[in-house]
């Protein structure tokens, strides 16, 4: 029985930009054909995506190409003519969108029946250009999309007014009642009479201090206000993580205002002053800090998963471990180097059945899919980037139980 993706039967040209609950629609289908999935990178920033041959455009011929090369040599004749048919049509779409259509990277998942017929723009790229042919979609890559585009609240302070943004997928969103104003009332400056000298005549002194310290007071309590306002709203758009920018005093007044439950979501402070600016201009200035902050957060979860491991507590090593773990879904949050060619001797007879008897090659596609279907957290991180994840093998868990 083919499984159709809700809401893919107008095809391609229904496109639109990528929601984090696609990829586990995605991970849980089980078509009755082949799919292609293709990951572009087209994002314009790329130095190679600025010759008169765009690099993405290379990288997508040539790996469409070497699937056709494989095909050719092993593929029954039926897949072989469902695949070109394919492939002529999807490099052909790629190519002629407009820029805006391509954004800053391209997913597109196509089955041979057409039961999912998908193609998203991304505004966080893919790690790089791939293309599979699987029974299956390829989701690793937009798995780590999603991990990496975690929904963030920006909270941008100013000394009179603080706004919220919503980040999600490299995409910034202005949220219902998202500014918030300092408001003085009636207090102004202004000038009063000075004692009188009778060697001169009357005379007249701006009352500075007392409006300052008023203004300072009205900020202090404005801040600890929208604090509150804001903390009652963390649940109801989402957000695990704050990110504050800002002039840092007022940063920090704003965050010593949380409460320490929310205080702790703050994963980043970023000296800005960015209140006035666009929304795209805001992710633009803030992508840095929040790549550094999941590149932090995942190098934090394998040392928690291998911690436990040593201990005895809730953590998984190295493929057989894992693998033994998801298949009997105690995992809570994975993680692993998806381009890593794991060697599947060794694992347990139900864990390789759970695998599906993957070739070592999509051994780490199933088991990002296994993780999925049980409602863990997946994280992809490259495992020469991570000594702690290459010395456990390139993949860990923290578990359930």
């Amino acid at each position: 029985m083919s499984a159709a993706i809700p809401g893919s039967g107008d095809g391609p040209r229904d496109a639109g930009a990528f929601a984090p609950s696609l990829v586990a629609e995605l991970a849980l289908a089980r078509p009755a054909t082949p799919v292609l999935s293709a990951y572009v990178r087209t994002d314009p920033r790329d130095p190679a995506n600025t010759n008169h041959v765009p690099g993405w455009l290379v990288e997508l011929r040539n790996g469409l190409r070497t699937i056709g090369d494989r095909l050719d040599r092993d593929g029954p004749r039926s897949e072989r003519l469902a695949y070109r048919g394919l492939r002529t049509a999807v490099e052909a779409d790629i190519v002629e969108l407009e820029p805006s259509e391509r954004a800053r990277g391209v997913a597109w998942f196509r089955a041979v029946d057409g039961t999912i017929d998908r193609r998203l723009r991304l505004q966080l790229p893919p790690r790089e250009t791939s293309v599979r042919w699987d029974a299956r979609p390829f989701v690793s890559p937009l798995a780590d999309v999603a991990d990496r585009g975690r929904a963030t609240g920006l909270v941008l302070v100013a000394q009179d007014r603080v706004r919220l943004l919503h980040w999600e997928a490299g995409l910034v969103s202005e949220p219902h009642r998202s500014l918030y104003e300092l408001e003085l009332g009636d207090w102004r400056e202004y000038a009063a009479y000075a004692m009188a000298n009778p060697a001169r005549g009357q005379q007249t002194a701006t009352n500075t201090a007392v409006y300052d310290a008023r203004v300072e007071e009205w900020q202090g309590r404005f801040l600890r206000e929208t604090a509150k306002a804001t903390t009652s709203r963390i649940g109801e758009l989402g957000w695990r993580r704050l990110v504050l920018a800002g002039e840092l005093t007022l940063v920090e007044a704003f965050a010593d205002a949380l409460p320490p439950d929310v205080g702790d979501r703050v994963v980043a402070r970023v000296a800005a002053n960015l209140l006035a600016e666009d929304a795209p201009v805001v992710a633009d200035r803030l992508e840095a800090e929040l790549e550094a902050t999941w590149r932090a957060e995942a190098d934090d979860a394998v040392a928690r998963a291998v911690g436990a491991a040593r201990a005895g507590g809730p953590g998984a090593t190295g493929l057989a471990e894992v693998a033994d773990a998801l298949a009997q879904h105690r995992v809570e949050h994975l993680v692993l180097d998806p381009l890593c060619a794991f060697d599947p001797a060794g694992i347990p007879p139900t864990a390789w059945a759970a695998l599906g008897g993957a070739p070592a090659e999509l051994v780490a596609e199933r088991a990002v899919e296994l993780a999925i279907a049980s409602g863990a957290g997946v994280t992809a991180l490259a495992a020469a980037e991570s000594e702690r994840l290459q010395e456990a093998g390139g993949m860990v868990a923290a578990l359930r139980f």
